[in-house]
């Protein structure tokens, strides 16, 4: 194959051509193509006349829908200037708007195997990973490694970069109020603390955490999985009980997987049932949760039931796709870290293979909604990692990134997902700069797990009209640099006006006289501006009121005529118009 368009990583004449039907062509188009957004369909809002800058706000919507090349459509809040429109003539007019993405960055340095959550209970949103308590570009060291389990907190998604993390079981400091017995371990666990999950279970909320049994400066490993339960009020939860170390109490033994387990919710029978979702051996493994009022330990219930194998050769470290520029690494078959998203009528699994260094990638398997979870045959793989090295080495994805020392990066895995206020989904994963910053100075620790450089990042998520989850499309693939100020067509209607007017001719004197009598039923006075064969007349008139402007012509006849004028109450201005009868002194 010859000509331009080859991604970087092949090589010309090193591929193949063959031909496809029409019909065989448009499913690999819908299910293969860079995904790329194409238009955003137009929007559009009515509002009275005299509305507000908020009212306009109101009535515009909150999202615009974008079109892809696959056929999928995607909906992102949108952020109007609405505050220039003047809405005090009728007409129709033109706002535009910026439409809001999250950011695609690091948000954690040094913290692998990223959870991110909503905790409805106070609010906000918390961010916790695997700790490393040195900065991602120090030298490898075991000792600062996962010994401790922070939390950030915000009010929002973008907060969550640069709030403070606060340490919440911290073992080498002892358990709280019990130091004298547990002088260096949280109940008697302690580091290696890993891939710390936080989820609310039978009411109560637990942190689902590998962790060491005993103390152990070095050397340790995760002995077992843990549930770690919050013993605080509900009530506490709201004043900020999560930050507080003495709020999460003694740990109880989950069997089954040692690390790396998550968890999974849905609605079954009208009931929730949860999942635990565990890796063992290379395999990965799903239970039903026990389930019961608030207090039941959410243990195994049931047999766990292996759904997927290692099959994949990319699940083999050097085997998954990379650049060749730098060598580090070594071979190994990994299935790990499956996490559990449902996304409409689909359910998820992502799952990282391969070693953690730049040969770490995430792979998928699906399932409907509504299928037996536990069950093999419910679950497709996708054929091919759904995010490598390849997609974020040289930058292509962490478009906001201008704060770390480099914006590529390598091993994106581990990861977990959050659904953000318009129900689209979020990617939280772990990577590492790239090349790796270590290889030179420790090429025996570098990329390993004692390596701190694993940071957390966040990027965008879209579901393509096949239902599958892309991972790996860039910012401008989700908005295109065209398409990020959008416009919306504002209908200014006319209102009803709440000033009406007569006038009458008369005469005075010998002379005719016509008066006007203006009548305002509105909830604020008007002033009303005539333009009159004898000068321009004001009239004032109060809210709820009827008021007589007489308008001497020093005629002794007139002719029948019309009387134009504008009325302006609130801000508001009315056409009208009062027409008068001939008169004629004698």
């Amino acid at each position: 194959m010859q000509g331009a368009g080859l991604p970087s990583f092949t090589t010309q004449n090193q591929a193949s051509e063959f031909s496809l039907t029409t019909a065989e062509f448009d499913l690999f188009y819908k299910n293969y193509v860079d995904l790329q957004n194409t238009g955003v369909k137009p929007v559009g809002a009515s509002v009275p006349q005299g509305a507000t800058a908020a009212a306009v706000d109101t009535a515009l919507p909150d999202q615009v829908v974008l079109d892809y090349n696959d056929g999928s459509t995607k909906s992102l809040p949108v952020d109007w200037t609405e505050e220039s429109l003047d809405t005090s003539r009728p007409g129709t007019y033109e706002v535009t708007g910026t439409v809001q993405q999250h950011r695609e960055e690091m948000v954690s340095e040094a913290r692998a195997d990223p959870h991110v959550f909503f905790n409805p209970d106070d609010g906000y949103y918390y961010l916790t990973g695997s700790h490393y308590a040195q900065s991602s570009l120090e030298p490898v060291n075991e000792s600062q490694s996962y010994r401790k389990i922070g939390l950030k907190r915000a009010t929002t998604i973008e907060g969550l970069k640069d709030a403070p993390e606060q340490i919440v079981v911290d073992p080498d400091a002892g358990t709280p109020g019990r130091e004298g017995e547990f002088p260096n371990t949280h109940y008697g666990w302690g580091g290696f603390i890993w891939a710390q999950e936080f989820h609310k279970i039978n009411g109560t909320w637990w942190i689902v955490a590998g962790m060491n049994k005993g103390y152990a400066p070095v050397g340790g490993w995760c002995d077992n999985t843990v549930l770690i339960p919050y013993t605080g009020t509900d009530a506490s939860i709201a004043a900020g009980g999560f930050l507080e170390r003495g709020n999460w109490g003694e740990p109880v033994i989950l069997d089954g997987a040692a690390f790396d387990v998550s968890y999974f919710e849905r609605t079954e029978a009208g009931a929730k049932q949860g999942y635990w979702v565990m890796p063992i051996g290379g395999q990965i493994m799903v239970a039903k949760v026990k389930q019961g009022p608030k207090g039941t330990v959410p243990l195994v219930d049931g047999t766990l039931s292996r759904v997927y194998g290692e099959s994949q050769p990319w699940e083999i470290g050097k085997q998954s796709p990379t650049p060749s520029d730098t060598t580090e690494g070594r071979d190994q078959g990994v299935v790990e870290a499956p996490f559990m998203v449902q996304q409409g009528d689909r359910i998820h699994i992502t799952y990282s293979g391969g070693t953690v260094d730049k040969y770490y990638s995430l792979g998928m398997l699906t399932a409907d909604a509504t299928a037996d979870l536990q069950n093999p045959a419910s679950w497709t793989q996708t054929p091919f990692p759904v995010l490598t090295t390849n997609d974020t080495s040289a930058g292509r994805i962490g478009a906001d990134e201008d704060d770390y020392y480099t914006k590529d990066h390598a091993g994106g895995g581990h990861n977990s997902f959050l659904h953000d206020t318009s129900g689209n989904l979020l990617l939280a994963y772990h990577a590492r700069p790239y090349p790796e910053p270590h290889q030179a100075s420790d090429p025996n620790g570098a990329g390993g797990l004692f390596d701190a450089d694993r940071n957390t990042w966040f990027k965008a998520v879209n579901v393509r009209a096949n239902g599958a989850l892309d991972l790996s499309l860039t910012k401008a693939q989700e908005v295109a640099p065209g398409n990020r100020t959008v416009r919306a067509t504002v209908t200014v209607v006319a209102s009803t006006a709440p000033v009406t007017a007569t006038a009458v001719s008369r005469c005075i004197a010998g002379k005719v006289v016509v008066t006007l009598t203006a009548k305002n039923t509105g909830a604020t006075a008007a002033e009303i501006r005539w333009s009159t064969p004898w000068g321009a007349k004001v009239q004032q008139v109060g809210a709820m009121k009827t008021s007589s402007l007489a308008i001497s012509t020093r005629a002794t006849s007139v002719a029948a005529g019309t009387l134009t004028g504008t009325s302006t109450a609130n801000g508001v201005q009315t056409p009208l118009t009062a027409t008068y009868a001939a008169a004629r002194c004698s």
